[in-house]
């Protein structure tokens, strides 16, 4: 898979393809009404995520990034993306419990177990990624990836705490497994590394803190937390994904990425600090829409207001899916922008009010004209509502764009930046759990 997001960075991202592809499901839902259609494409990426776990001739536990073995071959396990797709597994089995998904979620730990004591390139915990006999790939890659051990242990929480009755697999098997990824993440936070993910090493660290009691993790995720403030450039006013470039992609001077959107969605603590509503995440999130506002073709019908920009990873992208050329945009990066408005926007209405300042007016005046800094939209009055219901079409329009350009259900990594036609590994697992997790949300209840 192609390393998604870049070296020495304060988010992430990584991905996977195949071509021998899912089975055909169902046909997709043919409604001009957005929220059926929504509705019918959670069921299909429900199946379609599923069918990607433990597939045939894979050892149990595996995560497909993809089934494509071939331009691209994406038919291996990477840390990071099996622990973020898992994360859309537990939300399913918190939702409706099942004997199925329960076995799954064990598979899972089973695997991710015995990849952390298979012998590695690294001989570490930061190995990128394995193969589907649950040995490390050997390959040249981007390694160590020091974050993937952090989103392992977030996921690995949520599935004892789904699994909190059966108390001998919590405590006998998940916790240790749990404290040797913390106890790596906590010591080596701040070396450099490929694709850094900061703020969810930060949200692992309080994570553990909380469910293993070990207060010397929300320490350390403390001292996180002040050195990802000063990615903050106050100068381009938005989040730069990239601190002491060693190395990787030289050539993303902008420093906008969608990462640190995804970040936002999936390392959230609801504490305010670069959660989805605060002023640094929407002011990014603005100048990465803008980035991508005229690069590719297909965003010339984005003119209407019911459908968005498509997305790419970041403008100086040349990953096209199978080799470099020109970047197109991905499924998942341009369903990050639906999930965190929908987020953002519940967090507006559980505080009863939305404050603008100065880093987060522009992103405002593009629903209120008359907005400035220092204005205040409170709960229960017309001017409220009136945001609420502009952010809420703005989600929209991104699902939107990914209904346009998904013709069958079926969500590949990539859609070419001027046919929209699907490229790129087919049935990208982590599509597929975006579409899940962005669903969530917009349904009000999203990924914990």
């Amino acid at each position: 898979m192609k390393s998604l997001f870049s070296t020495a960075a304060v988010l992430l991202v990584s991905l996977v393809n195949v071509s021998q592809g899912v089975p055909t499901l169902f046909a997709r839902q043919s409604s001009d009404d957005l929220g059926s259609w929504i509705d019918g494409e959670t069921t299909y990426s429900e199946k379609a995520l599923l069918a990607n776990i433990n597939p045939e001739g894979a050892v149990k536990g595996f995560v497909a990034a993809s089934p494509s073995t071939s331009n691209p071959d994406y038919f291996y396990c990477w840390t990071r993306d099996a622990a973020l797709v898992m994360r859309a597994v537990v939300h399913n089995y918190n939702n409706e419990p099942s004997d199925d998904l329960a076995t799954i979620m064990q598979d899972y730990v089973g695997f991710q177990i015995n990849s952390m004591n298979e012998d590695t390139v690294c001989d570490c915990l930061g190995e990128p990624k394995f193969n589907k006999d649950g040995t490390s790939y050997t390959g040249a890659w981007g390694r160590p990836q020091n974050d993937g051990p952090a989103e392992r242990a977030s996921t690995f929480i949520q599935i004892a705490q789904a699994l909190k009755d059966n108390s001998s697999f919590v405590d006998d098997t998940i916790k240790p497994a749990i404290q040797r990824d913390l106890d790596y993440v906590s010591s080596l936070w701040s070396e450099t590394c490929f694709d850094l993910w900061l703020m969810v090493m930060r949200r692992a660290l309080n994570d553990g803190a909380k469910f293993l009691g070990n207060d010397s993790y929300a320490t350390t995720a403390s001292d996180i937390e002040s050195k990802l403030k000063s990615f903050y450039s106050s100068d381009d006013g938005y989040i730069k994904v990239t601190q002491q470039l060693a190395g990787g992609a030289d050539y993303k001077d902008s420093g906008l990425d969608t990462s640190t959107l995804i970040a936002a969605n999936v390392a959230s603590l609801g504490d305010g600090f670069f959660t989805p509503s605060s002023d640094e995440i929407l002011a990014t999130s603005l100048a990465i829409k803008k980035s991508f506002a005229s690069l590719y073709g297909i965003n010339k019908d984005s003119n209407s207001s019911d459908i968005s920009p498509a997305i790419g990873r970041y403008p100086e992208d040349k990953y096209d899916g199978v080799g470099n050329s020109e970047g197109n945009p991905w499924y998942l990066c341009t369903l990050a922008f639906a999930e965190l408005y929908y987020r953002a926007i519940g967090e507006w209405k559980d505080a009863g009010s939305i404050k603008v300042t100065d880093t987060s007016a522009e992103f405002f005046k593009q629903f209120d004209d008359a907005t400035a800094s220092g204005t205040t939209y409170k709960s229960g009055t017309d001017e409220f509502d009136k945001i609420i219901e502009a952010v809420t079409a703005e989600a929209d329009s991104y699902f939107a764009r990914v209904q346009k350009q998904t013709p069958d259900g079926s969500l590949s990594e990539q859609y070419n930046r001027d046919s929209g036609e699907p490229t790129g590994a087919k049935d990208l697992t982590w599509s597929y759990a975006a579409f899940i997790t962005a669903s969530a949300a917009h349904s009000g209840k999203p990924v914990a």
